[in-house]
């Protein structure tokens, strides 16, 4: 078996400070693996998403929680891929495991429940209403399609939207702390796999985490504030515990990222915005031998991005090397193609390897209410995405 680096003891200050929560934890038979249970929530600017949530096998009220990304795009969705069956060896071995659609994606798209709050939002609106074909048309548009609203001609708009869909991965963790509150999962440990696009995505939401609050702000920290409305709004006092704290960990198999996302951005992300980002959230990143594109993006991320051969001068230790995973058989295979053939290319086996490497110490953090009543906006100007 591959031995990963033993994570550093990086939370046993967080750990100390958590109590259990009193709300008793849904029983579960120890042991099966159970279907997945369809879930709808929303985003802040009002979007309706669908997600899938497939319960751990073994003590589900702490067990951690792995969120499943794969890349928005045309002719893209959950059901692509052989992420159930990723769903199911981390079910066994565990984890709590919840994946779902972005917006405009699925089988019927997505609705819009609050269509004032979509296209007149001060933080995703100038995007909703520059980029999705048929805004500020009547009647006013409540359904996002990606083929429709990206269609033939406009894939620069595609393009040039993918900032907003962190929104839905916020939209994400609100629904998932309410689980949490409820006393069904485990917030304060939380890991993400995602393909190709995702990757950049999911790393860009990680950095917007370490600027929330990993608890619901009180009325004397909010001051003038009606209610925690956008990241990273200001507190009185600032954030004594950060949500980023509670992401333990990644893997992106095939990383890439959108032109939306700029080399010189994704560099601040870590070395300006979230420098903790770097030695808190290990990340794993995989690709296939012969695929020189996933290779380069790999190299870019690890050694420009996470600097992971070190920098004495900036007090950066290395990173483990092993982080850097080349999959041996997998030919050109790219993003969940790397999934679903664990007898040969060890996917599957490499990711349980490094999430029990981490979560060994991750397991010490219990669970602690929340408290949040509803999904927050991220001001996306405030992280470097240019408004179209």
């Amino acid at each position: 078996m591959r031995r990963w680096m033993a994570a550093p003891l990086l939370f046993a200050a967080a750990a100390a400070v958590l109590i259990l929560s009193s709300d008793p934890p849904r029983a579960a038979a120890q042991g099966k693996v159970e279907p997945p249970v369809e879930e709808t929530f929303q985003t802040a600017d009002g979007v309706q998403l669908r997600g899938l949530f497939h319960r751990s096998a073994k003590d589900p009220g702490t067990a951690p929680v792995v969120i499943l990304l794969y890349p928005p795009g045309k002719d893209r969705d959950m059901t692509k891929g052989d992420w159930e069956g990723l769903a199911q060896k981390l079910q066994a071995e565990g984890y709590h495991v919840f994946r779902f659609d972005w917006r405009g994606h699925g089988k019927t798209g997505t609705d819009i429940k609050d269509t004032k709050k979509f296209w007149e939002n001060p933080y995703s609106g100038p995007w909703n209403d520059r980029l999705i074909f048929g805004a500020g048309k009547k009647p006013i548009k409540d359904n996002l399609q990606f083929t429709k609203d990206f269609p033939q001609g406009k894939e620069a708009n595609a393009i040039k939207y993918a900032p907003v869909y962190l929104l839905d991965l916020a939209a994400v963790r609100a629904h998932l702390d309410s689980k949490n509150d409820a006393g069904d999962l485990n917030t304060s440990s939380i890991y993400l796999i995602g393909s190709e696009g995702a990757a950049s995505i999911g790393m860009a939401w990680i950095t917007t985490e370490w600027h929330r609050p990993a608890f619901a702000p009180t009325p004397n920290q909010l001051g003038n504030a009606a209610r925690y409305e956008y990241v990273p709004q200001a507190l009185r006092g600032g954030i004594t515990s950060a949500a980023g704290e509670d992401i333990s960990g990644a893997i992106w198999l095939s990383a890439s990222h959108p032109g939306s996302y700029p080399d010189p951005v994704i560099k601040e992300w870590v070395a300006k915005y979230a420098p903790k980002l770097r030695d808190n959230n290990p990340m794993l990143w995989m690709y296939a031998d012969k695929d020189t594109k996933a290779k380069k993006e790999a190299d870019f991320f690890f050694h420009e991005v996470l600097v992971g051969k070190g920098d004495a001068k900036l007090g950066l230790n290395p990173l483990n090397q092993k982080y850097l995973h080349e999959v041996k058989g997998g030919n050109t295979l790219s993003g969940v193609a790397l999934l679903g053939n664990d007898a040969t290319l060890k996917t599957e086996t490499n990711i349980l390897e490094f999430l029990k490497a981490i979560q060994k110490d991750r397991a010490k953090l219990v669970r602690k209410n929340r408290n949040f009543t509803g999904p927050w906006f991220i001001a996306l100007s405030d992280f470097r995405f240019a408004r179209p």
